[in-house]
């Protein structure tokens, strides 16, 4: 087997790049899918007949977006396959400003940076003329320019080992519909060929590593992608006219107790030096209220990012119930406080009130309980008459709303649950036989990467500290998972869900195969030339082999 030529690479990324696919534009998305589509269609009579290019629309996608398959057979007659994913969404360049239009294409976009002042390191990287600027460069064109051009290298080769299946999606840098929404056309795609799936790898690039005092920057190959929930916490507060302010709560103050207990909390760090993961991030907080009012704000909200490689979705519910039931007990001494003081001045202050912790599910079942033979018929017509624009997170939140006002809860109390979207963490825990033998090739090649790179900054690592689309591989997870998360959502199966009825149970382990690169979703967004147009597609092509020899 050969590796894809540089040159091949670098005219492909410069046709993707020069796509405007940024997520959430529905139709620069699908122009990318058909270009590519269109590419493996062209490969087709190559690789005589072992080679079917599909163009598949994401179920349950509200902008009617496409993802690309492919499937490449090995000569050998083997259901043995590997994927090699990725997608093609970017996020947008408004941090660009003037040059906003230009990010688009790479050649010209690294000129203009030239001329302007950057930080040193940017600087020094563009005088080396090793590393390309612009949208996309790195995350992740070059990494489906890679594959595209390792699959018509090998499209032709009788030495390909084993069958590559190409699977590559829009909306990653959003809520993952592409993913989730080729899941259930994998699976089919899977029992039809009879394919036996024994590992991943992603085009997502090695994001170069921060320099620190005891760590030097390096280029890192993970076995494993971080899991995302969204914790949220509704405060119904008890409201009155500010005049009155003790016999009410305030819900603002209820969900600001929230977030300063929640908020980076050590007790939720997950991992060790350069695996360590973000702590929970609160990611909005607001009083629900439309208009002025000199009223005690009685509701609020705060949702939070939960970053985690070994938390499951039951012991977070828990650990957040946990932090509403301290938040209730320091709101409590807070008010008790404030009420000591009115007393020493003459007021007449009562005891402040129990606040009461639910779960969603809950909520929900006490909704329910209320007219139950009529609450489908009426939660479906609240979802019929809800704005199609809204985000969904938005949406979710106004599920919660209506089911609160049809429960007639008692005031104050705290709800706790999730909002969309859902991330499984995807571990390589080393118990299966896959998962020790995609664990040792990886190791190879990060050695192999040690000297091929010439300075040996090159490491493995369990996580990828972002999200990413390779969570949706883990099967298992993904079901026991979700139908937990599932119960406890806001908007499940309404404005987010996951296919937890897929008849798979196996947990494809994973890797990043991909170029190197620095600065995502950033304007100096950049790629690595040598490393990934000469190094990457070598170590690319003795994974394959490795992984095939080992299986």
């Amino acid at each position: 087997m050969n590796a894809p030529a540089a040159n091949k690479i670098y005219s492909i990324l410069l046709e993707l790049c020069k796509i405007p696919s940024v997520s959430g534009d529905a139709q620069e998305e699908n122009r990318c899918a058909k270009t590519i589509f269109d590419f493996l269609e062209g490969l087709e009579n190559k690789s005589a007949g072992n080679l079917k290019a599909y163009l598949v629309p994401c179920e349950n996608d509200p902008l009617n977006r496409n993802a690309v398959f492919a499937l490449l057979r090995s000569k050998r007659k083997t259901a043995k396959t590997i994927i090699l994913t990725g997608h093609f969404d970017v996020v947008d360049t408004e941090c660009c400003g003037n040059s906003a239009s230009l990010a688009f294409d790479p050649e010209v976009y690294t000129t203009v940076l030239k001329e302007k002042d950057s930080r040193s390191d940017v600087k020094e990287d563009l005088q080396s003329g090793n590393w390309l600027f612009g949208r996309g460069t790195m995350d992740m064109k070059a990494g489906l320019a890679l594959f595209l051009a390792a699959i018509e290298e090998w499209a032709s080769d009788p030495d390909l080992p084993i069958n590559i299946l190409f699977w590559v999606v829009p909306d990653e840098e959003s809520n993952s519909a592409g993913m989730i929404g080729t899941l259930r056309f994998f699976n089919e795609l899977r029992k039809k060929e009879s394919l036996k799936v024994i590992a991943a790898f992603t085009g997502e690039p090695c994001f170069w590593t921060p320099q620190t005092e005891k760590k030097k920057a390096v280029r890192p190959y993970f076995l494993g992608s971080t899991g995302k929930l969204m914790p949220f916490v509704y405060a119904l507060g008890k409201s009155v006219h500010v005049g009155n302010y003790f016999e009410g709560v305030n819900a603002a103050l209820m969900i600001s107790e929230v977030v300063c207990l929640a908020e980076g909390n050590p007790q939720f760090f997950e991992g060790e030096g350069l695996d360590l993961l973000s702590p929970p991030v609160c990611l909005k907080m607001e009083t629900r209220r439309r208009n002025y009012s000199v009223t005690v704000p009685g509701e609020a909200v705060a949702y939070f990012n939960y970053l985690t490689a070994l938390g499951n979705v039951r012991t977070i519910l828990n650990d957040f119930v946990k932090v509403a039931e301290k938040a209730a007990e320091k709101v409590k001494v807070h008010l008790r406080h404030a009420g000591s003081e009115a007393d020493k001045r003459g007021g007449s202050v009562p005891e402040p009130s129990e606040i009461e912790v639910m779960t969603y599910k809950e909520l929900k079942d006490k909704a329910c309980s209320v007219k139950s033979q009529t609450f489908v018929t009426d939660f479906d017509d609240f979802w019929r008459k809800s704005p199609r624009d809204l985000d969904m997170r938005e949406a979710a939140i106004r599920e919660c709303e209506w089911l609160i006002e049809r429960a007639q809860l008692h005031e104050p109390c705290y709800i706790v649950g999730f909002l969309p979207p859902f991330y499984p963490a995807r571990i390589n825990n080393n118990e299966t036989e896959n998962d020790r033998k995609l664990r040792k090739v990886v190791s190879e090649i990060v050695e192999q990467a040690k000297e091929l790179s010439n300075d040996g900054s090159v490491e493995m690592h369990e996580v990828f500290g972002g999200i990413s689309d390779l969570s949706f591989l883990g099967f298992s997870t993904l079901k026991q998972q979700g139908i937990v998360a599932g119960s406890n959502m806001a908007g499940w199966d309404k404005v987010f869900n996951l296919p937890t009825d897929l008849d798979f149970d196996e947990e494809i382990p994973v890797a990043n195969m991909g170029p190197a690169g620095k600065d995502a979703h950033r304007h100096t967004e950049r790629l690595e030339l040598t490393y990934s147009l000469e190094v990457a597609p070598r170590l690319l092509t003795q994974a394959i082999i490795k992984i095939s020899e080992e299986t």
